[in-house]
């Protein structure tokens, strides 16, 4: 409204420099025709000042009859469903002029949405684009991209083209050359992108689709032509025809079409489908005739231009809209947060429908609910016996907020780091302009003294000199008189927001040769760079975007600095792969318990490109990767893509799933290395409905140990066959127990390792 309002104040008072601009060129000024010139430029004026009001009109094109509240949760169930189903999504992206290049990124960002709503893998979701305007070109076919993260990017890689807007040409041209890449005897679904203005006609080849037996769905983007939308979309159009521009809710129209039309299965039982009253309404500006008025017309006599007196009529415009009612029906599912789950001041984080974390206060990580007493301390690290300074960034740069967050996520990471064991050594420096020492190595009493301490440390400001603060550290931090012990590993963490003003490297390599073992904190990884130069290497560089992921990076830290001389886990390389039961006898709650416990699993290894390397693969009556041993380098993707793991039902073909894992899975095009200890973690009842002790023995035969984990009622022989070994075998009575079984596994797992029982040929 406020460029419109610019653009008119604009053109009034440039009247006189418009005027003299036109009349320079002729040889005669009349001021008749000045006064006709500048009536025009008024109404031009206006127009443009209408036409900018109707851009600014977007809120009321679609209106949801619900409460705030309502169309909160909606829009907040549409980020955790996901439909996982076999079924073929062709997208139809609207490239032309009269969309824009605006309107454009609006709808890849809806794409983007679709993709988090569908489960994109080989057997299940494939999806493709093609963008239309006067001729359609394929962006990429159904079978280019098997993961949503490689078609996310794919769309995010879309230009915009431009054109005349030729809807049913785009239509017709995948009714003639079929769903490029797809599948035989799947569904097939259409998403159309449009506004409904097209220079073809659209209805024909849109029916004929629809006759088809393709699924048609038209999104509008921009100002709809509701009308023309409501009679491409399939039937009955009120559960297919959706507004891009709000996004969420339209992921969620269109998961709860899918589900209400059988072609998605997998709906969390927790979930229901409600119905509103919805208006839409379609925006136009129509020319419109008011009369005649006196005007002056120039007659050209050859010489000069002879003003004229004529009859000419005047024109206005006039907004015009007509609404169209009808039902949206939309998914809600309970947030697992809103029972307040997290115990203790603990903060609840909400993975999908039926799946939360905790993130605890100091002293009350010990279970998932924060009800325990102190952090869980891996497997394998019982002690941490290490010098450890932490050098915090105090700059003006760094900010009092940015400061105040560091030292919680120092008191977090001191707490995780004491137990009755250990022999850790703390020390707390401040850095700007100089360093100062808030807490001498060892200086201090109990744990709970120590946070105090650190609760003390006021913000000094100053410029960011980290250069400098690493020369400091490595002369005067980690010397026998200030308390430091010359026989355990000297670390120092850096927590930093803010670009040095000094150089680094030669501080940093100064420090390195002095074998100070540095890690790096920072919140913008466009520190990146710095940080990696500061440590020498990559894998020792942490960047977050928001407290909630710094504080997951606790463990993370953790096992890097007190694994630094532990001879476990931790200092071997191991491929790591969990085959995990999603059929029927399982069960979708049961299912659920499995993925808590593999994600405790996981947070006992140091994930790394050159140590643990982990891969996922669930199975019922087809095995399918979830993510591969080289997909992720960090623990918090690996667990936050382990969420979202589909429950599959169907028969549990647990031989046909190892088959898979030795084929594919451990192949070195799937980040399998050669000489390097690998295990099977199969987590199953033991019922399978083909043969399975024939493939777990060709297993340890290519040198892979196969570790079970069975459950229920499972025949203890049967388990013993596909373990080969009583001591790879661990039967816990039922889902609900396995949290109890952690240690044990991680156990026998790092065991395995330290008397090398697992190699590869």
């Amino acid at each position: 409204m406020r460029t419109g309002t610019l653009l008119l104040r604009k053109c009034l008072f440039d009247q006189r420099r418009c005027g003299d601009s036109i009349f320079t060129s002729t040889s005669v000024i009349h001021k008749g025709v000045v006064n006709f010139i500048m009536k025009t430029r008024l109404i031009i004026c206006i127009i443009a000042f209408y036409i900018t009001v109707l851009v600014c009109l977007g809120d009321s094109i679609q209106q949801l009859m619900a409460d705030k509240e309502t169309i909160i949760k909606i829009a907040a169930s549409g980020k955790l469903i996901q439909c996982s189903a076999a079924i073929d999504v062709i997208l139809l992206m609207d490239g032309s002029y009269s969309i824009g290049k605006g309107s454009f990124e609006r709808s890849k960002h809806f794409a983007s949405k679709v993709c988090d709503v569908l489960d994109i893998n080989p057997d299940r979701v494939q999806i493709g684009v093609i963008q239309y305007s006067s001729k359609p070109k394929l962006e990429f076919a159904l079978d280019a991209y098997p993961t949503r993260e490689e078609a996310k990017e794919a769309i995010k890689n879309i230009h915009f083209r431009g054109g005349s807007t030729e809807i049913g040409r785009a239509i017709k041209h995948v009714l003639r050359k079929g769903f490029q890449g797809g599948r035989n005897e799947v569904p097939k679904i259409m998403i159309l992108l449009t506004d409904g203005k097209s220079q073809d006609n659209i209805i024909p080849p849109a029916v004929f689709a629809k006759k088809s037996g393709i699924t048609l769905f038209a999104v509008g983007i921009k100002h709809p032509q509701w009308k023309v939308l409501h009679s491409v979309a399939s039937e009955p159009s009120e559960m297919y025809v959706f507004f891009a521009e709000h996004y969420d809710d339209a992921v969620n129209g269109l998961y709860t079409t899918l589900t209400q039309s059988t072609v998605c299965n997998d709906v969390p039982p927790s979930c229901y489908v409600e119905s509103r009253n919805c208006q839409r309404t379609t925006i136009e500006a129509q020319k419109e005739y008011k009369g005649n008025h006196i005007c002056w017309k120039g007659k050209n006599t050859g010489f000069y231009v002879k003003p004229m007196a004529s009859i000419c009529p005047v024109y206005g415009w006039k907004r015009v809209e007509s609404k169209i009612h009808s039902q949206c029906h939309r998914t809600l599912c309970p947030d697992p947060c809103e029972s307040n789950p997290c115990l203790n001041g603990g903060t609840c984080i909400t993975e999908s429908v039926e799946e939360f974390s905790c993130l605890c206060p100091l002293g009350y990580g010990g279970d998932k609910h924060c009800a325990g007493n102190r952090y869980l301390i891996p497997a394998g690290l019982v002690e941490c016996t290490v010098d450890l300074i932490f050098l915090l960034d105090g700059s003006w740069n760094m900010g009092l907020e940015g400061f105040l967050l560091a030292k919680d996520f120092i008191k977090r990471l001191v707490q995780s780091v004491f137990d009755s064991t250990t022999k850790v050594r703390i020390s707390v420096a401040q850095y700007g302009d100089k360093v100062n020492i808030e807490i001498p190595i060892g200086r201090y009493g109990t744990v709970w003294e120590l946070m105090k301490d650190i609760d003390n440390i006021h913000f000094r400001g100053g410029n960011t000199f980290t250069g400098r603060a690493l020369d400091y550290i490595a002369e005067y931090g980690f010397r026998s008189a200030q308390g430091s012990r010359m026989e355990v590993p000297h670390v120092l963490v850096v927590l930093s927001n803010s670009k040095s003003h000094d150089s680094v490297t030669l501080p940093a390599e100064n420090a390195r040769e002095r074998e100070i073992f540095i890690l790096t904190v920072g919140r913008s990884s466009r520190l990146f760079n710095e940080m990696n130069l500061i440590t020498g290497d990559s894998r020792l560089v942490f960047t977050f975007s928001d407290p909630q992921e710094l504080y997951g990076k606790v463990m993370e830290l953790r096992t890097k600095i007190c694994g630094l001389n532990t001879a476990g886990c931790y200092s071997k390389t191991l491929d790591l792969v969990f085959a995990l039961d999603a059929s029927h006898k399982v069960g979708r709650h049961d299912f659920r318990h499995i993925k808590g416990f593999v994600k405790n699993i996981i947070s006992q290894f140091d994930i790394d490109a050159d140590l643990t390397q982990i891969g996922l693969v669930i199975y019922s009556d087809k095995p399918r990767t979830v993510f591969n041993l080289d997909t992720f380098d960090s623990e918090g993707k690996m667990k936050k893509s382990l969420s979202l793991a589909p429950y599959l039902g169907g028969n549990a073909w647990t031989g046909k799933a190892l088959q898979y894992i030795t084929e594919d899975t451990f192949s070195a095009q799937k980040g399998a290395r050669l000489g390097v200890q690998k295990a099977v973690v199969l987590i199953t009842d033991g019922q399978s409905t083909d043969e399975v002790t024939t493939v777990a023995e060709q297993l340890r035969r290519h040198g892979v140990t196969v570790l079970l984990t069975g459950v229920g009622e499972a025949q203890s022989q049967t388990l013993l066959r596909i373990a080969g070994n009583p001591k790879f075998m661990i039967p816990v009575p039922t889902y609900e127990h396995l949290k109890h079984y952690e240690a044990n596994l991680v156990h026998k797992i790092c065991e395995g390792l330290s008397q090398h029982m697992f190699f590869w040929p």
